[in-house]
């Protein structure tokens, strides 16, 4: 089959985003697009609460839902429905992970210095509050090769931790190397997936990967306010509680209040009720992920990437922002030019194309499967108009 038909499927799905119809949107990485099955769905939750209330039966039912939701997470990522919870965002889950894992004056953790803030801040804290050592690897335009990471790592290591696709650059970090590293001493690995997962392959026990979260409004396509984590089943015994509520209990819907008898499963550490609206957005999502394939998506997209750099080849005054070669390459590339090209975001407006500014002289493109070559043409067609312009 040839990647005209593998990929006639991507076409199709535009369909679902009424803005691509008059806007060229390349712009998941600050919020994805809500597809209408998505959409509709939950407005439809929505509606039932309006018109019926909702009900003990209805209420112990949405909680049975969540541990398909689970499962179906599960494939996506190669987990077991057991090992994921879910929580309000990333931010909210890696906390999770930095307050569980018993860290102590000595220690130390790597990170990188293009990382995301939230990744960067919590190990901030962390030194603030225990005296711990922040090691930062120093990045190259947003590329940090694994040696940068392995180099800083000693015996005191307790964690290393990267978002799988950097947010600036779109640097896609290996992690398979990193979490093979990291298995072999005994080192903690976690991930921020938020920038890739629902477009980049994630498969975690490949990977090796202890610790994996992700928000979903992003590449899953969801709203703000909700985020799910992994936590490797043998790596679970080995985190701390260090947040509880009533829905982690073995019995959620039967509790004593006296009684604190918590479950050996993730979701352990999930505190209270959840965006369940957003879980209907989200369970139409993932269904549609499952059914075009994670080797699909990710091939597609890295096709888009691919058409990217071969624009930029064809400009003399702009050039991808942290070249890389194919496997390092994500739905996100950035593209730099002269500030004397006066593109803004008034002018990104104005040609009806959304993509993130990063300063006066790079642009953010983010590609997910809704998009086309078309989408990226337009863009760099406005580069080639203000080059030939001697801007």
């Amino acid at each position: 089959m040839s990647n005209n038909d593998r990929f006639s499927k991507f076409e199709q799905q535009r369909q679902y985003y009424p803005v691509l119809g008059y806007k060229t949107f390349l712009n998941t990485a600050q919020n994805g697009l809500i597809p209408t099955y998505a959409s509709q769905s939950m407005q439809e939750y929505i509606e039932r609460r309006h018109l019926n209330a909702l009900d003990v039966i209805t209420m112990s039912a949405q909680w049975d839902d969540l541990d398909i939701v689970r499962a179906k997470i599960g494939r996506m990522i190669n987990a077991k429905s057991t090992e994921i919870l879910f929580g309000s965002s990333m931010s909210e889950l890696m906390n999770i992970f930095s307050n569980g894992i018993g860290l102590k004056k000595g220690d130390n953790v790597i990170i990188y210095d293009s990382t995301y803030f939230s990744t960067s801040y919590i190990w901030f804290n962390k030194r603030e509050q225990l005296g711990i050592e922040v090691r930062i690897a120093e990045s190259d335009e947003g590329r940090t090769p694994c040696e940068k990471l392995f180099e800083l790592a000693d015996e005191n290591t307790k964690a290393i931790l990267v978002c799988h696709v950097d947010f600036g650059s779109g640097f896609r970090h290996d992690l398979a190397q990193i979490g093979a590293f990291c298995k072999e001493r005994g080192i903690a690995f976690a991930v921020d997936g938020t920038q890739a997962c629902g477009a980049m392959k994630v498969d975690v026990k490949e990977m090796n990967i202890d610790f994996y979260a992700t928000s979903t409004y992003k590449w899953l396509q969801c709203l703000l306010g909700l985020g799910f984590a992994y936590i490797d089943e043998k790596f679970l015994p080995k985190l701390s509680q260090s947040v509880i509520g009533w829905v982690g209990t073995v019995d959620k819907l039967h509790n004593d209040a006296m009684v604190l008898e918590l479950c050996d499963e993730a979701r352990k550490f999930e505190c209270g009720g959840i965006s369940f609206i957003a879980i209907e957005g989200l369970t139409r999502v993932v269904d549609n992920y499952l059914r075009l394939g994670a080797d699909d998506i990710e091939e597609y997209i890295l096709s888009l990437a691919d058409h990217c750099y071969e624009r930029a080849e064809g400009l003399k005054k702009c050039r991808v922002y942290g070249p890389v070669g194919r496997e390092n390459r994500s739905g996100i590339v950035t593209v730099t030019f002269p500030e004397s090209f006066g593109i803004s975001r008034e002018m990104l407006d104005a040609h009806q194309i959304n993509a993130m500014m990063q300063g006066s002289s790079r642009v953010r493109l983010a590609m997910h499967y809704y998009n086309n070559t078309g989408d990226i043409d337009r863009f760099f067609d406005l580069l080639e108009e203000l080059e030939a312009e001697g801007k």
